[in-house]
Parts: C-alpha cells; structure tokens; sequence
C-alpha cells in the first residue's frame, strides 16, 4: 500500500484584477513587418510599490459608465446593441508613464491561465493608432513606422506623407506662395471666419455631449443625446460650413482661395483639394449610421434638420425639407433619426479637421511672414468676449 499522500494546491485568491495589455510591434528584424506583431503583457504586481498598483488600477479601473437607464435583464439568448458616438472608454495615456510594470507573456494561452486567483479582468485600450513599439520595446510612432518603410523601400532618406496624420504633411513647411496680386483683406477674413466656427465648434459642449442610443425592443429605445440647447449653438455655425448658400460655403470657398495661391507642386496643395473633395463627397453620400437602408444624401438629411424642424429659416427649402424629416420619422425611430444627424456632423468635422493645421500653417506665413493683408476685424467670439 502507498503511504504517498497527493496535497493539492489551490491558488489564493486576491482582491487585485488581473490587467492586461495587448501592444503592437513594428520588428525590424522580421521579415514581413506587416501586420505588426501582436504582444501581451500583465502587469505585474511585485514589480509594483502600492502607490504606482494604485495609480494604475485608477487608470485602468475606469469602467464604461452606463450612460443609459437600467432596462430588463437580458435572457440567455438574448443581446442588446448599443450605437454611440465619440470613444469614451479608452484609457487614459498616463498609463504609458507604468509601461515598466507590465510583464510579457510569450504563450498568449497562459495570459489567464490563473484568472481564478484574481478579484476580476481589467484591460488597457488606447485609442487606435496611438501607442505602438519596436522589436527593442521602444515606442514607436505610426508615423515613424511610415517613415523608415518608405526610406527602407526607396533607399532614399526622406519623411512619408500619410493622409490622415496632418502631422505628416506640416513637416514639409509652409508653402512659398504665388499670384499675391489676387490676395485680398476679403480672403483674409473668410479664413479667418473658418478657424473661428472651427474653434466653436471643437469648443462647443455639443461635441463633449454623450450621445448613445439603445434599443431595447421593437417598441422600446433608450436614448442619452446632445440637449437642444447643445444642439442650437453648433447648427448656423456647421450650415456655414456646408451650406452652397452664396455667403456660405466656408469650407468649399476656403480651399480654393488657399489653393489658388498655393502651387501645384507643394504637397499641401493637394492634401487640402483631397480633403475639399471628400468633404463634398459625404455630402452627396446617402448617411449610413445609424440608420438602415437610407438613401438620403447627407446634405438633404441636414436639411431635413436645418429647415424641416424650422432651426433655420430657408427660403424655397422648407417643402422639401419638411417631405424629408416626415419620411425619415415614419421610416426609422426617432432617437436612430437624431443619432443620424450627429453622425453625419461628426463626420464632416473630422473631414475638416484634417485640412485646418495646413490651412492656419501656410495662412499664417503668407500674412504673418511675408506681410500679405491680414484680417483686422475681430470675430463674433471676441466681441462678445469678457
């Protein structure tokens, strides 16, 4: 008879989470360096002095808080979808500060191999295309990545321009510029007037208002929107922008002015047409979230807002606009309907966001450098200002 008794060992269970973090790798020393690598780390506790698992479980601990009121409990073969704007649950930046104090785990399969032991799971998620490294745990940026991709490539040592990162093109300088006898005070002003509602609208307590939309049943949706009064402040100032009015069309009329003196050969000429077009293009696109089958152009549907709902007064437009808001409210419900109109704002503001940083570099030489007329007059935002 065996004498040899067999003593089980059970984990201890803690009151820490167990925290987790995936980065991605650009590894010089691979072969194919795309897709990058996909490396996980746990942060490591006994690494950690109890101020720095504090701090970090502050930035990772922050969970999604449910904007919604409570609904029925799900059943088991039931699920819910939610539709919101804006990413409201990444973690904060500050957690690179504690990068040191995670530990790689090579075996993705032992990442929660021992997930019993901990009080629960908490994940760091940054922004897209915000943190990445290289093969040396290094950090890398996405645009350095582009950077030594075209340099290995062409052989060449140079600076990659990547739509999308204005950062890229504005390494090229401003633009040396041409035909100053068609520059006017006037243009100077018109310009001036697009950073400004730019300015106001990426200010505004609309663009920081939640907005998320829930079905709950076919009958039921429970809804977190921008307040009307939100609402309000940002509608004359985005109609400016799109508006082909003959006053308005700021975005559209800015580009051509900056492009008719910016030449042909310098890289943010075409960056600000490429934008000028994609602007126009979502415009005349039928607006695709939230909403199913709708084949409303975006411009009709902010319309349908603008003049329908009588926010603006549009001569010749309201008919049209009213017919739209009627279908669109009889055809969808009403909280996926205002969710659309954000949508598309949104939209068209990240549009124009790309072109602004190259717009205010080279305006700003021609006028502040080189001496071309400036605008002189204050804006509404200063007159008004305390």
């Amino acid at each position: 008879m065996d004498d040899t008794t067999t003593t089980k060992t059970e984990s201890v269970r803690t009151d820490r989470p167990l925290v987790t973090w995936l980065i991605l790798v650009y590894d010089r020393t691979a072969e194919e360096r795309f897709p990058f690598k996909r490396k996980w780390y746990r942060f490591n506790y006994d690494l950690s002095t109890p101020k720095e698992i504090e701090v970090v479980l502050a930035i990772c601990g922050h969970k999604h808080v449910d904007l919604l009121p409570d609904a029925s409990p799900l059943g088991l073969e039931e699920t819910r979808v939610s539709y919101q704007l804006g990413g409201g649950t990444n973690t904060s930046p500050r957690i690179v500060e504690y990068r040191h104090l995670f530990e790689y785990v090579p075996d993705e399969n032992n990442l929660h191999a021992d997930i019993e032991s901990f009080s629960g799971f908490l994940s760091v998620t940054l922004p897209n295309d915000s943190y990445f490294e290289d093969e040396n745990d290094k950090p890398i940026t996405l645009l350095e990545v582009f950077d030594e991709e075209g340099n290995r490539r062409t052989g060449t040592s140079g600076f990659a321009i990547v739509m999308d990162m204005p950062e890229s093109v504005l390494r090229c300088g401003p633009a040396e510029p041409e035909r100053p006898e068609l520059w006017s005070e006037a243009d100077a002003k018109l310009l001036a007037h697009l950073l400004d509602i730019y300015s106001q609208l990426m200010q505004s307590r609309w663009i920081q208002s939640p907005c998320v939309v829930s079905p709950v049943s076919e009958t039921e949706i429970q809804s977190v929107l921008p307040t009307q009064q939100d609402c309000m402040a940002v509608v004359l100032p985005f109609r400016q922008l799109y508006s082909k009015d003959g006053m308005d069309d700021l975005f559209n009329r800015s580009c051509k002015i900056h492009n008719r003196h910016c030449p042909k050969h310098h890289p943010t000429h075409n960056w600000i047409d490429y934008y000028r077009k994609q602007f126009n293009a979502a415009l005349d696109s039928p607006v695709g979230f939230p909403l199913q089958n709708c084949d409303l152009p975006a411009k009709r549907y902010l319309d349908a807002f603008a003049y329908g709902a009588r926010m603006v007064h549009g001569t010749g437009k309201k008919a049209e606009s009213e017919a739209d808001l009627k279908l669109l409210l009889s055809s969808h419900p009403r909280e996926m309907v205002v969710m659309g109109y954000h949508a598309t704002l949104n939209q068209l503001l990240r549009t124009v966001s790309m072109a602004i940083p190259v717009l205010k570099q080279n305006v700003h030489h021609w006028t502040q450098t080189l001496g071309w007329a400036s605008s002189t007059s204050p804006g509404g935002r200063q007159l008004f200002e305390s």
